[in-house]
């Protein structure tokens, strides 16, 4: 199923023929995610609507794209070679950071929310400044 959107992170719309399903694991629990290339960006499946439009009403994790803003994380944490969006994710939003495991085995680390949503950590580090 082919559906032609186009992607701008303040519109929040997505090419959907660059969107690709992927399930991320942590032990029993299995996580249904959308990942685009071009931006990086690997969030729940569940935060998109009927359109395939991400749709900040659904979820959490939209939300932190459409405020597309900037983070300052707190000195003590900023040091140590801590994972910037890990530090964004914990100290600065104050959710939870989780480790999910790809098909392949591969490791990452999510942002998950109130609200069960999950963004990856990497794209949270995108936004934090100095």
């Amino acid at each position: 199923m082919k559906i032609l959107l186009f992607f701008s992170v303040f519109s929040l719309q997505v090419e959907a023929s660059e969107l690709t399903k992927q399930i991320w694991s942590q032990g029993d629990d299995h996580y249904l995610m959308s990942y685009q290339p071009s931006s990086g960006i690997l969030i729940s499946e569940n935060c998109f609507n009927d359109d395939v439009l991400l749709d900040k009403s659904k979820c959490e994790a939209a939300q932190i794209l459409k405020k597309k803003k900037f983070f300052k994380a707190p000195l003590r944490s900023s040091t140590g070679g801590k994972n910037p969006g890990a530090v964004v994710c914990k100290d600065v939003l104050k959710q939870k950071v989780v480790m999910l495991k790809d098909q392949k085995n591969n490791e990452n680390s999510f942002c998950r929310f109130e609200d069960g949503s999950m963004i990856v950590a990497i794209y949270l580090g995108s936004l934090l400044k100095d």
